[in-house]
């Protein structure tokens, strides 16, 4: 009878301490990286729900890491997350003979236009600059800042983590969606 009471004792533990489990995530910044990009990659470990490490990856490192092609701690199982979360520009179509992966994820290119109004990087002379997608010079308006809250982003410089980075990088690839963002127009 001794063990009943230490049994559930110890079945009461376990639920509360699995909950203290570290999670470890990709993440994307719209903030600048030091290597002259216009948002930063990430693997995050998260610990009841907060952020406790962060370590920058290169774009290519985070494409193989997220395709399953290089092992990573936020990948373990190596599923091609871009496939898994509908990032369609970042995989090749399902009836494809290839059947591979994609070198590159063209979404990236773009994660700049959420923030910057105009591409903010000086451009060699005759050279058109690009046009964002944010209603304001640098940073998005308070109407774009409403939209990006919705997976995570309370402020520009914040991280969007796991399910929220994907659908983030899925909905780019929507023209509706964009045009909403742009103009605030559905």
């Amino acid at each position: 009878m001794r063990l009943l009471p230490a049994l559930l004792t110890i079945l009461t533990w376990l639920p509360i301490h699995a909950q203290d489990q570290a999670e470890m995530q990709f993440a994307l910044s719209l903030s600048p990286s030091t290597d002259g990009q216009l948002f930063c990659l990430f693997i995050v470990k998260v610990k009841n729900g907060q952020v406790v490490e962060s370590r920058p990856l290169s774009r290519e490192s985070f494409i193989r890491q997220v395709q399953g092609r290089t092992f990573s701690p936020a990948n373990t199982d190596a599923e091609d997350l871009f496939r898994k979360y509908g990032v369609k520009q970042c995989t090749l179509p399902p009836d494809s003979a290839a059947m591979g992966f994609l070198t590159d994820c063209s979404t990236l290119d773009e994660l700049w236009k959420l923030r910057y109004w105009e591409y903010p990087l000086k451009t060699e002379s005759g050279q058109r600059v690009s046009k964002g997608w944010s209603e304001k010079p640098l940073v998005p308006s308070p109407r774009q800042m409403e939209i990006l809250h919705g997976y995570g982003m309370r402020y520009p410089t914040d991280l969007v983590i796991g399910p929220e980075m994907f659908r983030l990088l899925r909905d780019m690839g929507n023209h509706d969606w964009v045009v909403q963002y742009r103009n605030g127009e559905g």
